[in-house]
């Protein structure tokens, strides 16, 4: 192999290197500081809070919403078969005390079965 193969072989390594170490501090910097044990509980509970509140909710089938909660700020995932539900399952989420946002990554499930025995 001729010298300048081996300087490109070298050089690609040292990229990837300086990659991965540059994907590394971002993922650090965007972890923030530590969560202390109080924090995690005012989530905990305020998710406790707003899953109840969904499952209380008679408009709304709620069994697929999963909720999390950090810093105040709740993330709702999972589907809902309405989309209606979609807006629901956030004004009633935002109604709860403890929730400072709420970022709504539902999805509306199209292929869903009017007839099934899990649908409303």
């Amino acid at each position: 192999m001729d010298k300048e193969g081996n300087v490109s072989r070298v050089m690609k390594r040292i990229l990837s290197a300086v990659a991965v170490i540059a994907l590394c501090g971002l993922a650090a910097c965007a972890s923030g500081p530590p969560r202390t044990d109080a924090q995690k509980q005012a989530d905990k509970e305020t998710a406790e809070r707003v899953e109840t509140a969904l499952n209380g909710d008679k408009q709304l089938y709620a069994k697929h919403i999963s909720v999390h909660v950090d810093g105040g700020v709740v993330e709702l995932t999972g589907y809902v078969w309405e989309p209606e539900d979609l807006q629901l399952a956030e004004a009633i989420a935002e109604g709860v005390p403890g929730v400072s946002r709420v970022l709504n990554e539902l999805e509306l499930n199209r292929n869903g079965n009017e007839d099934s025995p899990v649908a409303r």
